[in-house]
């Protein structure tokens, strides 16, 4: 006895042919891979010789394929055709893809269209395969005039978005069949939900996707060991029956670990997936108005788009209405956005065949909601539908028949649907009636582009303004991120993105021009690798995931705080600040209010954004709360200037004692690590402090980060220098650790007193909380570069001699108060603090007071006597006297800054 079930191998594949359906109605043949391990009757417990039994053999299941491969099937001949090729269809409602005919005069039409308005015309093969099968009915014949000189499009039938700006895309103005498009990848809105773009998260993408198969088999193959087993016969050998209850185990063992392999794979990506890079498609070198992506597996493709449809219906449920239920019954208004896009799908048999779609920029949840009206799902549609599901009437059903073409596709789904709709007894809750309204949608297709090599970056901004000033809210870190996609925008269109980071965070070592601009604003709105910013890398220092996610925290901080000039001193009292040429950027990108009228919220807005960008660099995005106060109004005024040094020079200095260095380490470099690390150890102010979820203690992010900045200089007990170093120098480098030893991607061992990890100590919040207790010292003051236009004056020859007077030079009034002005600020910032640690040691009394008292009550004990409650009555008393005496004194200080 033995029976075979599904289990992949690398090195080792059986292929096998099978029929697909290509764009013009033919069948094709794709491979598919399988193998199968034999579990024998001894395994199961059985004699070696002398049983037989029939086999029960399981063949995976290849998403790209969508076919199940099936024991003694004959196949498809590459000749033969599908027998709904010639048929005549019925008419309705629904539209059938454009003859090829008006398809080839719509192709000239655009191209001499483009020409003359001064565009870059979409491909051939684009217009082909991708716009003309998804036109309405009757659409392209309306859309074309013919004149002397050629065909062209009418000129009411399209119009310019973003006119006058390097942006501007021509859009052609028609309706297009209700299930054509897929929501694109690339929405503004769940930025959030994706990672970076780079080689260890494809890798890591290729091992989910080729679990997920895993599984999917496995899963096919316990139950159908479970059929085998069901349909021994009562009388079967007992030999027979233990085999198949054997192979039934191996099957759900070998399931289960394929099961707990995904998780981890998952965890190794952090439930996120890496945002697939798009650029402009070229022929001939040149670029044109159309998008494509990088070659992938037809199991990739699929995997992409249905997470990223998933995530897009999760941000979709702070939607008040049923937008589906909104669309059967209203039919779709808005007239959205549309790319045309080509996806590279690699096959089994390593051909690579071009998918062409149209891709929603903006309407993206109409999109999918369409095509769940039409039982259809948007990976199906990109990759293929399984021909049962687009069954015509009379036509055999072959579970291996895939259909891919987009042209067949609508062809099939229209034939189907326009039965339906007419049959006079139709279900009202049928697919047809359903999608009448929907049958044909107003949208408007990108044919042409000012600058087709920047197209998706002005198909972002258009879904970026629509989310931003739409009627569906974004969650906070993703409003967050399409900020910064609009700051980015805005020091491109200013030409100070390269002015600016080569000054300030290559520190003049480059000038701007040599800046590729576009490529790095693209890295730093997440859209390529951040390999593209290793141009602004110290000479000599090592490009590695650890030093490319600092450059990236110093560009992001550097452009939301922007340095500031000093304020000139021949400056009349009341008349405005110039704030050099980089803050009036970020000013009018966030919509805020003048230099003199910055506040908290202003502080707040930014800050937000900082964490919202730091956080998109680790796997696991810490809070947005957790950055709360981290940085304040003076640095929104007057800017964070970038140390000069390295991460590998701060280190150094650090080693050498630099009090300095230590704090620019702590709150420029290692604060995202901090908050987005795999174990936090800064967390949000919030929530429920016994809360059995929270790690540590409840505390503000700022006092966190205080008492890890004052244990170099005023170390708690165990903390050495040498400690702190050493964890530094691990949160720096823990989001590239892998797992093993007993820790979890991107942990590490606590260090000890000599730096060394003390296995078995996890370095966690609970960790931090205990060797870094809450601190209520007053806050030094942060350290600030010197302006690189400052110059200092030449120290005259005195002769030697130096003289000590009796008495001491008198302070000038001017050189008071330039120093007393220094020391506001940190002293504002440390007074925060101190109030906000007040505050939660009151509170603390407070949970400790109840507790008691439920306590006291649980237990049946007697109440403190009276004399003991009067003594803290009088000691709480005294402690709220203090607290009275803060607001009169706030009230006169806010009455003497306006003096200031």
């Amino acid at each position: 006895m033995r029976c075979e079930v599904p289990f992949f191998v690398r090195g080792f594949r059986q292929r096998a042919q099978s029929p697909v359906v290509d764009s013009k109605g033919q069948t094709v043949f794709a491979g598919a891979r399988a193998q199968c391990v034999v579990v024998t009757a001894a395994r199961a417990g059985a004699p070696r010789k002398g049983v037989l039994a029939s086999r029960v053999r399981v063949a995976p299941v290849r998403a790209s394929d969508a076919f199940v491969r099936t024991r003694g099937h004959e196949g498809f001949r590459k000749k033969d055709r599908l027998p709904m090729s010639t048929r005549k269809f019925p008419a309705g409602p629904f539209s059938y893809p454009t003859t090829p005919e008006w398809a080839e005069n719509l192709v000239e039409a655009i191209a001499n269209t483009c020409a003359a308005e001064g565009f870059a015309p979409v491909p051939r093969q684009a217009v082909l395969e991708g716009l003309a099968p998804a036109l309405g009915q009757g659409e392209a014949k309306r859309v074309i005039e013919r004149r002397r000189d050629g065909r062209f499009l009418f000129p009411t039938a399209y119009h310019v978005e973003q006119r006058g700006t390097d942006g501007a895309l021509l859009v052609l103005k028609v309706d297009l069949h209700g299930a054509a498009t897929l929501p694109w990848v690339i929405n503004d809105r769940t930025r959030s939900a994706w990672l970076h773009p780079s080689g260890e998260n494809q890798e890591r993408l290729e091992d989910l996707v080729e679990q997920q198969q895993l599984v999917a088999a496995w899963t096919v193959g316990v139950e159908r060991a479970k059929t085998a087993r069901r349909a021994l016969a009562s009388t079967a050998a007992p030999e027979e029956k233990d085999a198949a209850l054997a192979a039934v185990a191996v099957a759900e063992k070998e399931l289960a670990r394929a099961q707990e392999e995904l998780k981890a794979c998952e965890r190794a990506l952090g439930g996120r997936r890496p945002l697939p890079v798009v650029r402009a498609v070229r022929q001939d070198g040149v670029p044109m108005a159309a998008l494509t992506t990088e070659p992938v597996s037809a199991a990739m493709a699929a995997e992409v788009q249905r997470y990223a449809v998933d995530v897009l219906r999760r941000r979709a449920r702070q939607r008040s209405y049923d937008l589906a239920e909104s669309l059967v019954q209203e039919g779709q208004r808005e007239s959205t956005v549309v790319v045309l896009q080509r996806t590279p799908v690699v096959d089994g048999d390593g051909d690579v065949r071009y998918v062409w779609r149209g891709q929603h920029a903006t309407g993206a949840n109409r999109s999918d909601a369409r095509l769940e009206i039409f039982g259809l799902s948007a990976q199906q549609s990109l990759t293929g539908v399984p021909q049962s599901v687009l069954r015509l009437p009379g036509e055999e059903e072959n579970r291996r028949l895939v259909v891919r073409g987009l042209g067949e596709i609508l062809r099939r789904i229209s034939a189907l649907l326009n039965a339906e709709y007419a049959d006079p007894e139709r279900d009202e809750d049928g697919r047809a009636q359903r999608a009448v309204r929907i049958a044909q949608v107003s949208s408007r297709v990108v044919i042409g582009a000012k600058r087709p090599e920047r197209l998706e970056e002005s198909l972002r901004q258009l879904n970026v303004n629509e989310h931003l000033r739409g009627q569906l809210d974004y969650e906070d870190m993703d409003r967050s991120l399409g900020l910064w996609s609009t700051l980015v925008k805005a020091y491109q269109a200013a030409g100070l993105l390269g002015d600016l980071l080569a000054r300030e965070v290559a520190q003049g070592r480059m000038p701007s021009g040599e800046l590729d601009e576009d490529a790095v604003a693209d890295a730093l709105v997440g859209a390529r690798a951040l390999d593209e910013l290793a141009v602004l890398l110290t000479p000599g220092d090592e490009v590695s995931a650890m030093t490319l996610r600092d450059v990236a925290v110093r560009c992001a901080t550097v452009m939301l705080f922007p340095p500031v000039p000093p304020r000139p001193e021949n400056l009349a009292p009341r008349a405005p600040m110039p704030t050099g040429r980089y803050w009036p950027v970020v000013r009018a990108a966030l919509q805020e209010a003048s230099w003199g009228q910055v506040n908290g919220s202003t502080a707040k807005r930014r800050t937000e954004i900082w964490a919202a960008v730091t956080a998109q660099h680790f796997l696991r995005p810490g809070p947005l709360a957790a950055a709360e106060r981290l940085f304040g109004k003076p640095e929104v005024q007057f800017g964070v200037r970038p140390d000069a040094r390295s991460l590998v020079s701060l280190l150094t200095a650090c080693r050498q004692g630099d009090d300095a260095a230590w704090e620019i380490l702590v709150r420029r470099h290692l604060l995202p690590g901090l908050i987005s690390g795999a174990e936090p150890f800064v967390a949000p102010n919030e929530g429920s402090f016994q809360s059995a979820d929270r790690k540590g203690e409840r505390r503000a992010p700022a006092n966190s980060v205080q008492a890890l900045v004052n244990a170099w200089t005023n170390p708690p007990e165990s903390v050495t220098r040498d400690l702190l170093i050493a964890f530094a120098v691990a949160v720096l480098r823990a989001p590239d650790s892998p797992a093993g030893d007993g820790l979890a991607p991107g942990t590490f061992w606590a260090p000890d007193a000599h730096g060394d990890p003390r296995e078995g100590v996890l370095a966690d919040k609970e960790w931090f909380d205990t060797l870094f207790p809450q601190t209520s010292v007053r806050r030094t003051r942060r350290p600030q570069p010197s302006s690189a236009d400052s110059t200092s004056s030449a120290a005259t020859d005195s002769g030697g001699d130096t003289v000590e007077l009796v008495e001491e030079v008198p302070e000038s009034a001017l050189a008071r108060m330039t120093r007393l002005r220094a020391e506001l600020a940190s002293l504002v910032a440390s007074s925060t603090v101190n109030a906000a640690a007040v505050a939660e040691e009151i509170n603390q009394l407070l949970e400790t007071v109840e507790g008691a008292v439920r306590a006291r009550e649980a237990s049946g004990a007697p109440e403190e006597p009276a004399e003991v409650q009067k003594l803290y009555m009088r000691e709480f008393a005294e402690i709220k006297a203090e607290a009275g005496k803060i607001g009169p004194l706030l009230d006169k200080a806010a009455l003497a800054v306006m003096s200031l």
